[in-house]
């Protein structure tokens, strides 16, 4: 038999909950705790080794010649790739291709094709598309990049001739490779 009035049955009940709650705490504290000490010497250890392989990395001689021939080894593999790509380079062709473009056309795509047959013969196909103003500006292109002498040939289909003004055409350029 409980003799207690009620609001002091709600003190007590009211206190232990909060005693047992600071004593979880406070082992899940202690836990935590002991946990990190435990895992400090594997972390010393650790650093330790990744400290003494890299002052051996640093005393191997023969490690550093290594990274000093490196700049001469990328060179030679540089010089063999550019030796073994094409002798077309994409930027000429559009610098020389914008030199003969006269002021009444707009070049909306420009695409490369390399190591095409044609005629057998190999080599690059530009294929250029866009708006002529008119179709004297067109032919002039046309003509600018046949008598350029740069390209093998230069192709403009009829196709490309059906409007007054305001032409959409598409140019097929073929430069050989050598």
């Amino acid at each position: 038999m409980n003799l207690l009035p009620e609001k002091e049955k709600e003190i007590l009940k009211k206190g232990l909950k909060i005693r047992f709650i600071i004593t979880a705490l406070i082992l899940l504290t202690s836990s935590f705790v002991v946990g990190a000490v435990m895992l400090l010497p594997g972390h010393f250890l650790a650093k330790g080794y990744a400290l003494e392989t890299e002052l051996e990395s640093y005393s191997n001689e023969g490690n550093s010649q290594e990274i000093l021939k490196l700049p001469t080894e990328i060179d030679s593999k540089l010089k063999f790739f550019q030796s073994q790509t094409s002798s077309v380079s994409s930027i000429g062709t559009l610098v020389e291709v914008l030199s003969y473009k006269p002021s009444g056309i707009t070049i909306n795509s420009l695409s490369f094709l390399r190591d095409q047959p044609r005629e057998e013969k190999v080599g690059t196909v530009v294929l250029i598309a866009g708006v002529a103003r008119d179709r004297n500006v067109l032919v002039s292109f046309e003509n600018a990049l046949t008598g350029s002498g740069s390209f093998s040939s230069v192709a403009l289909p009829v196709s490309s001739l059906t409007k007054e003004k305001n032409l959409p055409f598409s140019v097929n350029i073929f430069i050989e490779q050598k």
